[in-house]
């Protein structure tokens, strides 16, 4: 198999994806960007055709359409894909905590018999947390610790940001809570999300706490951040770029 990709969003994740797709044995065939010359800049990379609407990507013959824009941009992308009969990954996971649109985008790719695909992004042990869903789930928590620089603050000392829900996190943060709503959707249980910003540290960090009725689980990952946009870790890139390398692969580990 050679799965030929499209792309919509041509910021960090966008410009990794073209520059080691060869990785994955896929081919990036179209990008689309609001600011054209970003989009330039990362077809030029590999090679792509630049496409000048989401409309005129999900158009060529493309398998799965990688959306690495905004959590505004994910209805869209999702909905045009899907309808247009392409498989689409989303890496702004956080627009499924609106749970009409998590509906809306699971009947739509049931009604063209297409997939939605959620990498594992900057965190681990979904495996085990999908497996621990058919058991009682008591408690998840997720903690997300940045440097202050990556919620565009200049604080000189630990401060909890927020504790509260997945919606309620993913309204205020969008750019940097994307994993709290990947874990609950996984789980299929709400889970309690804290933003911390912490001027000590200098990697993203995640730490995950499970109680189950099948297993207790502590997950910490300490990712590293992009260097222009300390939002978003290096470790999302690569998952997409493993989830891309698995379409291709016929013996899968999940």
């Amino acid at each position: 198999m050679y799965v030929r990709v499209g792309l919509v969003g041509c910021g960090a994740i966008g410009s990794f994806l073209a520059e080691n797709i060869k990785k994955a044995n896929c081919e990036l065939t179209a990008v689309y960007d609001r600011n054209l010359e970003k989009a330039k800049e990362v077809a030029k990379i590999a090679k792509a055709k630049v496409c000048e609407s989401i409309d005129e990507l999900v158009k060529e013959d493309l398998d799965v359409v990688v959306e690495a824009a905004s959590v505004r941009a994910v209805k869209e992308v999702a909905e045009k894909s899907l309808t247009n009969g392409k498989d689409v990954i989303l890496m702004s996971v956080g627009a499924l905590a609106d749970k009409e649109l998590y509906l809306y985008l699971y009947n739509l790719s049931k009604k063209f018999n297409k997939r939605v695909y959620l990498p594992s992004g900057a965190i681990g042990g979904l495996d085990i947390i999908k497996a621990l869903k058919f058991g009682d789930i008591k408690k998840i928590v997720i903690r997300t610790i940045k440097n202050p620089k990556a919620f565009n603050l200049n604080i000189g000392e630990r401060k909890i940001l927020f504790k509260g829900s997945v919606f309620e996190a993913i309204e205020r943060f969008p750019a940097n809570v994307n994993v709290s709503v990947t874990l609950s959707i996984a789980a299929k249980a709400p889970a309690e999300v804290w933003v911390i910003a912490d001027p000590s540290v200098e990697r993203n960090i995640h730490e995950i706490e499970i109680i189950g009725e099948i297993a207790k689980v502590n997950i910490r990952v300490e990712n590293v951040p992009f260097e222009k946009n300390p939002k978003t870790s290096k470790l999302a890139a690569y998952s997409l770029l493993r989830l891309l390398k698995d379409l291709n692969d016929y013996i899968v580990v999940l």
